[in-house]
């Protein structure tokens, strides 16, 4: 049996070299500088994101106040006898208002040793950053989203009443 085949029977297989075109190459290199500038702008990001998770808030909660300050009386007629609404209106303020508190806490600038003279500890105190702003901005993301679905079954049980 050839050398050859006996490598491959054992599952040593040789390979040629593979050689990359100069497309390939490029196409590695624009990979590579859209990743480093989305590294670069992460901290910005995630302070937009924080920022937008604000007005939604906001505005949803003019929503929800509209929806239970309905007609002249306080509280409406579909809040007074049905505990189930009034859960709805307490756990969505309660969503929304967590939410923007946590959106408020990422977007919150805080003093951060610089360690100008040393890059490891620099590196950490960024990755702590953003591991930070990101759990804050993903957490508040989620209540959004919560809060929003609680929303509308508040308003699909007074459209639609059981």
């Amino acid at each position: 049996m050839s050398e050859q085949r006996q490598q491959q029977a054992a599952g040593f297989e040789r390979h040629e070299p593979e050689f990359e075109t100069q497309d390939e190459i490029e196409e590695k290199r624009r990979i590579r500088a859209i990743f480093d500038e989305m590294e670069g702008k992460q901290l910005d990001f995630l302070d937009e994101s924080g920022k937008s998770l604000i007005e939604r808030v906001a505005t949803f909660l003019a929503v929800l106040f509209a929806v239970t300050a309905f007609g002249g009386n306080f509280p409406p007629a579909y809040l007074k006898n049905n505990a189930w609404n009034k859960a709805y209106v307490i756990a969505i303020l309660a969503c929304y208002l967590a939410a923007m508190f946590l959106a408020l806490l990422a977007i919150q600038p805080f003093n951060r040793p610089r360690n100008r003279y040393e890059t490891k500890k620099m590196a950490q105190t960024l990755q702590s950053m953003i591991t930070r702003k990101k759990w804050l901005v993903q957490i508040a993301g989620i209540l959004f989203a919560l809060g929003t679905v609680v929303l509308a079954l508040l308003i699909f049980s007074i459209i639609l009443p059981v």
